[in-house]
């Protein structure tokens, strides 16, 4: 039964704050490297900057997927319960949906947003 009460509002929006952040970080990074040269060294034929944002758009990735994954384990919990009929149960599952389809989006999102790190060179 405590893995029904998991979903929570904050667990609803986690995958947009982590979009944003993602946003964020991502051109605030962009900013940094191009106004103050940080970190435009290249290491492996890519500059440490490009590196880095590759590197916390896996992580961002990651953590949507396991927000996801969790709120799939969720859905099956309650799926398997026999509340059907019940308020409480009714909008627990439908927190659950927002939550996994808020993941997609916010996945889609943060590959779009990385994308033109694959296309341009960091101060382009």
């Amino acid at each position: 039964m405590s893995r029904l009460r998991g979903m929570t509002l904050t667990r609803m929006c986690a995958p947009y704050a982590l979009w944003a952040l993602h946003f964020l970080a991502i051109y605030s990074l962009q900013g940094l490297a191009c106004a103050r040269q940080l970190g435009r060294e290249r290491v492996a034929g890519l500059e440490i900057m490009t590196w880095t944002m590759w590197g916390l758009t896996a992580v961002i990735l990651a953590a949507i997927a396991w927000q996801a994954w969790r709120a799939g384990q969720i859905r099956r919990a309650l799926l398997a319960s026999d509340d059907a009929g019940r308020a409480d149960h009714a909008r627990r599952l439908f927190m659950v949906v927002l939550c996994l389809l808020g993941a997609a989006i916010s996945a889609l999102g943060v590959v779009f947003t990385a994308s033109p790190l694959a296309m341009l060179q960091t101060c382009a």
